[in-house]
């Protein structure tokens, strides 16, 4: 079960999301500067309720999408990035300095999704990526990923004094420390 479902009358038609579609922008941008850990190739965003609701918006006014169905459907789409009490659900950006830069490493980073673990005390769990993104050659730099708790891990994670995100890719081990005000904040997120 998603946090805090999405509804349609959350969201607005193009018209009247203009008014407010700058104000409502940069309160995204604060938040996902709160959300963000990067490291050299990776930046991991991990996701809330109110940055997909946003993205859903950003979705309806630049398509132009004006019927209940069609608001329906993206509302539908963007659910699977929403945390849930017991998942944390992380957007990865591999990013790179130049469009000849990606297309030469490309190739090398196909898979990179698959070694993704979140650490904390001696714990660690590996990220589950959103299945069909990735083939024999990375065709996204956008990948999604869930971290899933059990009891136990929960518990610990629940009680962690240090959190960070790891790529475990040879010639791309990459460490990120979550911030104490980023690992507080998913902490009260889970259940």
């Amino acid at each position: 079960m998603a946090i805090n479902e999405i509804y349609r009358s959350e969201i607005a038609l193009p018209i009247e999301y203009e008014k407010v579609r700058e104000e409502e922008n940069h309160k995204a941008i604060s938040i996902e500067k709160q959300r963000r850990v990067s490291t050299r190739t990776f930046s991991f965003l991990f996701e809330s309720r109110d940055l997909v609701k946003n993205q859903i918006q950003e979705m309806v006014y630049l398509e132009n999408v004006k019927t209940d169905e069609e608001i329906s459907d993206l509302i539908e789409t963007y659910t699977d990035l929403l945390p849930t009490e017991r998942t944390l659900s992380i957007s990865m950006f591999i990013e790179f300095e130049s469009e000849m830069q990606m297309m030469r490493l490309m190739k090398e980073l196909t898979g990179v999704e698959d070694q993704v673990y979140l650490v904390f005390d001696g714990t660690e769990i590996k990220a589950t990526p959103e299945p069909g993104r990735s083939t024999d050659t990375l065709e996204a730099t956008l990948q999604y990923l869930k971290i899933h708790f059990n009891n136990d891990t929960l518990g610990k994670f629940k009680n962690c004094h240090k959190c960070t995100i790891e790529v475990r890719r040879r010639g791309y081990e990459e460490i990120g420390k979550l911030p104490d005000d980023l690992l507080s904040q998913l902490k009260s997120e889970l259940n």
